[in-house]
């Protein structure tokens, strides 16, 4: 898809939803704006085929639409067959479609006014030849132009003609309604200013502080100018997220704009909203005096600095704001201030953490000075005495030797008498030994069993009683000569 006609088409179309105060998707749905892209069409024919363009929407728009996708001027893209006349209603179509090309802003004196539903119907008239002009103003557009329309009174309307196809009478579609002559708007401009001071909508009491450190930025102020690209190069490099809104701000025309501008931003996460234009005249700045956006400031969910140039009396925009400059700079001032202090501070802090290290190094380096010079003199100290230590150290080392040698001396003396004791012990003990051994081989029993003599026992138990066997147990009867195997058969007790 080509997103660069995307965008132009784009633009085209809510400038056109501003002009008719429409919402942008009544206009073209992007998606449309997407078909419209993918069929690339070169003729009304080609542009119906496409799914919600109507030749009602093609009377209106087709011959921009078209244009846009040509990148060229096209005279003409009604295909007409010449000798097939048009319809009542169809003519009428085409007529209000060229009128929509004669946009203007004109001025005169209201010579009639009817309100119906709050739409209100009126005429102006030249001063110069009486020529008249009927208009009409819808509600919605009546209400947020903010002025109490009176006949008598000199105004300006912005808008286009148009012919109300039922009665085939032509009127003037105002968008917008402005008043003429610096007297008639500083009057209106006191009377409102009177009624919204009242409200204490201007109150200081209501004014919200600028956060610190402001990160997500909204702009609203026109894309074209000086105020834009001041307010940009003079913005600090502090990582801000800029969203801008691109509005006219001349005029009561920019009213429209600016409240779009605010509703847009409204679902934005912004951290601060500001409005900036150039200074002007009381006539230029009629949409920053306008009640609705005042309104619409004053009831804004973030703050809101307004940075709105003028020449005596303040916009009421910038009374209602949380805070109000008169130059872009001086709006980038505002946000920057909290940034740059910072930046300040951590210099200052810089240096004093500089400084605080500096001195407490010196502090550390005389200490270690004199540490250093209270260790060589414990050093010294403490080898004097180690010195003195090793002199007795070798004293008594020569003492423990002499002593040594003569404890040797005795203990030499000392084994050679052990030995002999020890000696005596072992042949007294041999001698001890062998009587008696002498004396166990006489008593050997084995040696009376050679003398006829035998040994009874049961398992391993030797039996001395008729009383440690039983009839018919078995017995064992050891003799000189080996061991007999017996059972006994008759116990008898003496």
């Amino acid at each position: 898809m080509d997103k660069n006609l995307f965008e132009e088409i784009k633009k085209w179309r809510d400038k056109k939803a501003r002009e008719e105060g429409l919402p942008s998707y009544r206009i073209l749905q992007n998606k449309t704006i997407e078909d419209i892209i993918e069929a690339m069409p070169e003729s009304k024919k080609d542009l119906l085929s496409i799914k919600g363009i109507k030749e009602r929407k093609f009377e209106k728009y087709g011959k921009d639409i078209l244009s846009l996708v040509a990148n060229e001027e096209i005279s003409d893209f009604v295909e007409k067959d010449e000798d097939k006349p048009y319809t009542v209603s169809g003519y009428l179509d085409l007529v209000n479609y060229k009128l929509r090309e004669c946009q203007a802003r004109v001025q005169g004196e209201i010579s009639s006014l009817k309100d119906k539903n709050g739409h209100i119907y009126f005429s102006i008239k030249d001063k110069e030849d009486e020529s008249v002009l009927d208009c009409i103003i819808w509600a919605s557009n009546y209400k947020m132009c903010g002025i109490e329309l009176e006949e008598g009174m000199e105004i300006i309307v912005q808008g286009h003609p148009d012919v109300y196809k039922p009665y085939g009478r032509m009127s003037f579609k105002a968008a917008t309604v402005e008043l003429v002559g610096e007297g008639a708007l500083k009057k209106a401009y006191q009377k409102l200013k009177k009624k919204l001071e009242n409200e204490g909508l201007f109150d200081l009491e209501r004014k919200r502080k600028i956060p610190d450190f402001p990160h997500n930025i909204g702009v609203i102020t026109s894309e074209t100018g000086a105020v834009i690209h001041d307010f940009l190069n003079n913005l600090g490099k502090y990582g801000y997220r800029i969203k801008f809104f691109d509005s006219r701000v001349e005029g009561q025309a920019a009213i429209k704009d600016l409240l779009s501008g605010i509703k847009y931003f409204k679902k934005q996460n912004i951290d601060v909203l500001v409005i900036i234009r150039g200074g002007g005249s009381l006539e230029s700045l009629q949409a920053f005096n306008n009640e609705l956006l005042v309104r619409e400031i004053a009831d804004f969910k973030n703050p809101v600095i307004c940075g709105i140039g003028h020449d005596k009396d303040i916009p009421l925009a910038s009374l209602a704001a949380d805070l109000m400059v008169s130059t872009p700079t001086a709006v980038t001032t505002a946000l920057n201030r909290s940034w740059d202090e910072a930046v300040s501070n951590i210099k200052i802090f810089e240096k004093d953490i500089i400084y605080k290290y500096k001195e407490a190094l010196s502090d550390k380096k005389r200490e270690i000075e004199i540490m250093t010079q209270k260790l060589k003199e414990k050093s010294e100290l403490i080898f004097q005495k180690f010195k003195a230590l090793k002199n007795k150290f070798l004293n008594k080392l020569s003492e423990i030797i002499f002593i040594a040698k003569e404890k040797r001396k005795e203990l030499n003396k000392s084994l050679k008498y052990f030995a002999s004791s020890v000696k005596n012990i072992f042949e007294e003990a041999n001698e001890y030994l062998k009587r008696s051994l002498d004396k166990i081989k006489s008593v050997n029993p084995e040696n009376q069993l050679k003398l006829g003599y035998s040994i009874v026992s049961k398992g391993k138990k030797i039996i001395k009683s008729v009383n440690n066997i039983k009839k018919n147990e078995e017995i064992n009867i050891m003799v000189s000569d080996g061991e007999i195997k017996s059972q006994v058969n008759k116990i008898i007790n003496k």
